[in-house]
This record gives structure tokens, C-alpha cells and sequence, in this order.
């Protein structure tokens, strides 16, 4: 098995889309599918990050101790796109979209679905990948759009 068929395999997984933000001094975000909900009781969600990031390198690092999952609408391709440097358009997503902050201080994009702001509780090693899981520490659903999803290599809705 190569990478490669690894990659196709799990491209057939349609998934939603995720702008992560992080609460260190800069703002900063990364581009996730790999989000999912943990636990109800405690209530726990995680996300994975690739080793080679700056978010991984700011939660590591204790530079960063909290991050809000933005759940993008279909109308905010452009942020998926700018946070996993696929982008053609050049913006500064913190100047030119409208956010806000929740409890940890990360940036929430308010034009989004909805957002789940969380301390992390844990980080578990897996591959290349880190595994954050995250305390929720505030939640708010936003707006009611459709959702912007990914599957085989492509941006769509939902």
C-alpha cells in the first residue's frame, strides 16, 4: 500500500470542512476534516493535526493552549481554501472576515454554521498526526447555510 492509495481510498469519505483557529499572540488557523465529537459527558471533541504545521507547532509548544473549530458554510470556501494554502485569492482572513472571540480568546468567524471553542485536554501522538482533544468550552450554532463540504480532491456543498 502506498500513500497514494491511501489518499484515494480516504478521499471517498465525504467530510465537512473546519477553519481551526488557535488563541496564541498571533492569530493563526488551519484547514481540518479530521474533526469529530468525543464524548457528551464530558463534553470532548477532537481534531487531528499534521506534524509539519505551525497549529501543531503552537499547541505543542504551549504557544497556543486553546482553538475554535469554525464549521465553514459553502459561501466561505475561500477560508478553507486560505488556511490549507490552496488559495489563488490573497486575503487576510482575521482583517477581512467578520469574527469575534468565545472563551479561549481563538478567533470565531461568525459568518460560519457554528463553532466549538475548547481548551485542550489531551494530546495523543498517532503517526504524523497529533491527536487534540479538545474540552468544549463554548458552542453556538451561527447561521443556517449550506454546508461546505470535501470529497475526492473537491470543494462542494451540502
Amino acid at each position: 500500500m502506498s500513500d497514494i492509495d491511501l489518499r484515494s481510498v480516504m478521499g471517498e469519505f465525504a467530510t465537512g470542512v473546519t477553519a481551526v483557529t488557535l488563541n496564541g499572540d498571533e492569530p493563526h488557523g488551519i484547514t481540518v476534516n479530521a474533526f469529530s465529537s468525543v464524548s457528551l459527558e464530558p463534553p470532548l471533541v477532537l481534531v487531528c493535526l499534521d506534524h509539519d504545521t505551525e497549529a501543531h507547532e503552537q499547541l505543542q509548544s504551549g504557544e497556543a493552549d486553546g482553538y475554535c473549530v469554525n464549521i465553514l458554510a459553502a459561501d466561505q470556501q475561500i477560508l478553507g481554501e486560505h488556511f490549507a494554502d490552496m488559495a489563488e485569492e490573497d486575503i487576510d482572513p482575521f482583517e477581512d472576515m467578520p469574527t469575534t472571540t468565545a472563551e479561549t480568546g481563538a478567533p470565531v468567524f461568525t459568518e460560519s454554521l457554528g463553532y466549538v471553542d475548547c481548551s485542550v485536554h489531551e494530546a495523543v501522538e498517532a503517526g504524523d498526526h497529533t491527536i487534540y482533544i479538545g474540552s468544549v468550552e463554548a458552542v453556538e450554532q451561527l447561521e443556517d447555510k449550506d454546508a461546505l463540504t470535501f470529497f475526492e480532491g473537491e470543494w462542494g456543498q451540502l
